[in-house]
């Protein structure tokens, strides 16, 4: 007599009930966290030039419950802005970002309970992307000298002013 339990039907539904569950979380990490909404104002339309940094971190923070990216972002540091993108793994509702420098309000170093970070800023969205680790402090260092490259000249201000020029 076999006394063994018949696990061929659990195997059969833990694959297709593994994807599923799995689709909906990154479905739900997309949509809470607010990637799909970045998805929407920022699509990516090509691979950008810049300072790569793979299995990056960051989180979607807003409220006390951020969504994490930890070690599974891919980001590029450019002139014209930051390319995000996640591992294959969660790419489910997660499309790869392209963030122009004129759409980001400001970049600062945070805290956000035991973990210090740089926190980005975007014009009409209300949650900050808080990256840690390298990728963070080349974020903060190329937002600091594109704000340099963006400002006017005082010495053409000047010029303008003693010649009349508004």
């Amino acid at each position: 007599m076999d006394s063994a339990p018949n696990m061929s039907g659990s195997i059969e539904w833990f694959l297709p009930l593994f994807v599923v569950t799995w689709v909906f979380t990154c479905a739900m990490l997309s949509f809470v966290g607010g990637w799909r909404r970045l998805a929407v104002r920022f699509p990516a339309s090509s691979a950008i030039d810049g300072d790569k940094f793979r299995f990056a971190s960051m989180s979607l923070v807003s409220g006390h419950f951020p969504v994490r990216y930890n070690n599974s972002l891919f980001v590029t540091v450019g002139r014209a802005g930051l390319a995000l993108s996640v591992l294959f793994l969660l790419r489910v509702m997660h499309p790869p970002l392209f963030i122009p420098w004129s759409a980001i309000e400001t970049v600062r170093p945070e805290r956000f309970w035991l973990v210090s970070g740089t926190a980005v800023y975007l014009r009409g969205f209300n949650k900050r992307l808080l990256f840690r680790g390298r990728a963070g402090k080349k974020i903060l260092e190329a937002f600091n000298a594109q704000a340099v490259r963006s400002s006017p000249d005082l010495s053409q201000i000047n010029e303008n002013r003693r010649s009349g020029i508004s």
